[in-house]
C-alpha cells in the first residue's frame, strides 16, 4: 500500500488504484477547495453504468476532517450553491418542510428519517435470529397481538436528551436506513426510487464540544457536498446549543465520493485556480 501526502491531503488512492483520500482543513469552504483538487489529481477513474445512469467518473473513498466547522467561511465562492439556497435547505433538513404534503412527495427526506424515523416497537424485543415462521408467528403474537405498534422516533431529540444525562455516552447513534424500502431498489414498485445518501451520524462529546461524524454511501462532491456539509453541521450547531455545548469538529466519511465526467471543466478550473490554498 502507498500513501502519499501532497497538498494538505493524505492519498492512498489513485487513478487505477481505489482507495481513501483524507482531507484536513479548518473550515468547509477550505475543505471542499481541498478535496476537489485532491479528487481530480488522485481520485480513482471509474466509468458508471448504471440501468439509467452511464458516466465516467473521478472516485475515491474520502475522510474530510474540518476543525472548525461554524467558521466562515462556510461556503466556497466557486460552489453552485448560495447562502439562501443553503439556508432554506439546512432548515428544511433541521426542522422540516411548513408544506407537510410537499415533504411527503419526495422519495425521502432527512428530517423524515432522522425526526419522524417509523419504527415498530416489536424490533425491540425480537430475539437476535427467529429462521422458523411458526416460532416467528409465535413472538409476533405474544409481543404485539400480531399488530405492528408503530412509534415515530425523532432521534435528534433522543440524541440531546441523552448526552443531557451523559455527556461521555459514546452510543448515540442516528440514522437514515430504512431496509425493506432501501435496498429494494430494483423491485417494480422501487425501481425509480432513491434511497438516503446519509446513512448514519454519530456526535460525541469531548471537551466541552459535540463532534460530529457523518458517514455517506455515496456524496456527489462538487454539487452537492456543499450543501450537504453546510445543512448537517447546522444540525450540528442546533444540537450543541440545545444541549449547552460549544461546536466541535466537524469529520464528513464518503464510502464513494465522486466527481462527474460533465463537471471536470468546472473541477480543473477550481485545480488550476485555486480561492483558499496553495496552488
Amino acid at each position: 500500500m502507498r500513501c502519499v501526502l501532497m497538498d494538505n491531503a493524505i492519498f492512498v488512492s489513485g487513478e487505477k488504484n481505489y482507495g481513501p483520500i483524507i482531507i484536513l482543513a479548518d473550515n468547509l469552504a477550505e475543505a471542499w477547495e481541498k478535496a476537489v483538487i485532491a479528487i481530480m489529481k488522485g481520485g480513482y477513474s471509474k466509468w458508471v453504468d448504471a440501468p439509467d445512469f452511464k458516466t465516467g467518473s473521478k472516485e475515491c473513498q474520502m475522510f474530510i476532517h474540518v476543525k472548525n466547522p461554524a467558521a466562515e467561511p462556510r461556503l466556497h465562492p466557486s460552489a453552485i450553491l448560495q447562502r439562501d439556497m443553503a439556508e432554506k435547505y439546512a432548515k428544511n433538513f433541521v426542522f422540516g418542510m411548513e408544506d407537510i404534503e410537499k415533504e411527503n412527495t419526495f422519495d425521502y427526506t432527512y428530517f423524515g428519517r432522522l425526526r419522524c424515523y417509523p419504527d415498530c416497537e416489536v424490533r425491540a424485543d425480537w430475539p437476535n435470529v427467529v429462521k422458523d415462521d411458526a416460532k416467528r408467528d409465535e413472538l409476533v403474537k405474544k409481543l404485539c397481538d400480531g399488530k405492528c405498534n408503530l412509534r415515530v422516533i425523532d432521534q435528534v431529540q433522543m440524541a440531546i436528551d441523552t448526552f443531557k444525562k451523559d455527556p461521555t455516552r459514546r452510543s448515540v447513534v442516528m440514522h437514515t436506513w430504512i431496509p425493506k424500502r432501501d435496498l429494494d431498489k430494483f423491485s417494480p414498485k422501487r425501481e425509480k426510487s432513491s434511497s438516503p445518501c446519509v446513512t448514519q451520524i454519530q456526535p460525541q462529546i469531548n471537551d466541552g464540544k459535540l463532534h460530529f461524524v457523518v458517514v455517506m454511501k455515496t456524496n456527489d462532491l462538487f454539487s452537492a457536498w456543499p450543501e450537504n456539509a453546510y445543512a448537517f453541521t447546522e444540525l450540528q450547531k442546533y444540537m450543541a446549543k440545545e444541549i449547552g455545548v460549544e461546536v466541535g469538529s466537524y469529520t464528513h466519511f464518503s464510502v464513494s465520493m465522486q466527481i462527474y465526467q460533465d463537471i471536470y471543466e468546472y473541477a480543473n478550473e477550481l485545480v488550476n485556480n485555486p480561492v483558499l490554498t496553495k496552488k
